[in-house]
């Protein structure tokens, strides 16, 4: 194994949801609970089932990449909960708009995982640029819950995938950030969880990845492989030891 995986790297990219910023299983306990409290109590193995059936449709990025038009996260959600709703036959006796902007404003609660702020800072002494890309909402409040962090740590780019028209792996919202960045492929790390959207998005725009891997999942053989695998973002730093000169 090579010492240094990554030496033309001169800028990070970080994927936030899963990466960063820990959701703790959002919305599907919060959703539970607030029917439970209106007296809607439902099996939870069958919710479960129904819940990630419904997630898995409206959360496949292969998918969300090749749609058109463009929906965003927020619309994303309001699919999910009208359809979940109208499984339970809810639909008649909940206000949708009400639950959605409940629910929206929830996720803002989200924290970063323990790990973050030490090794965003490491990366950014050792001299490296920072950026995001997420498929998220330019409003979106798990971006919002990563900003209130108050960080110390400043990111070049901040690119979502409203703003860029386009979800992970599409290679326009990689292209978006490059160019905001004014960086070229070979000198971009990624750094996400999601195979699909992070790992395959990168290799589709020539750039290295490495996958955060905080479950000990298998990686999916169907998927073009990182270039390293850490069990949280301490293990990037081994890697990345300070970006080589830039010549020319």
């Amino acid at each position: 194994m090579d010492s240094i995986p990554f030496p033309a790297a001169e800028a990070i990219l970080f994927d936030v949801l899963h990466t960063l910023v820990d959701d703790d299983g959002f919305p599907r306990y919060q959703l539970r609970e607030m029917l439970a409290a209106d007296g809607h109590e439902a099996d939870l193995p069958l919710f479960e089932e129904v819940y990630r059936d419904l997630s898995s449709r409206e959360y496949d990025w292969e998918a969300a990449a090749e749609e058109s038009p463009f929906r965003s996260i927020h619309d994303r959600h309001r699919s999910r909960l009208t359809a979940l709703y109208r499984h339970y036959g809810l639909d008649r006796h909940r206000d949708l708009e009400h639950d959605i902007a409940h629910l929206w404003e929830r996720i803002g609660e989200c924290s970063l995982y323990p790990e973050v702020a030490d090794v965003l800072e490491a990366v950014a002494r050792r001299g490296y640029r920072l950026a995001l890309i997420s498929n998220a909402d330019e409003d979106d409040p798990v971006l919002r819950a990563l900003r209130e962090a108050d960080l110390g740590v400043t990111f070049e780019a901040v690119v979502t995938s409203q703003g860029a028209g386009a979800y992970k792996p599409a290679p326009a919202i990689f292209a978006r950030v490059l160019a905001e960045l004014a960086c070229e492929p070979e000198r971009v790390v990624m750094v996400g969880d999601s195979p699909s959207s992070d790992i395959l998005g990168a290799g589709r725009a020539g750039i290295a990845a490495i996958w955060v891997n905080r479950t000990g999942r298998d990686y999916p053989a169907r998927y073009p492989a990182p270039r390293r695998e850490v069990s949280d973002l301490r293990g990037i730093l081994e890697f990345l030891p300070g970006p080589a000169p830039h010549e020319g």
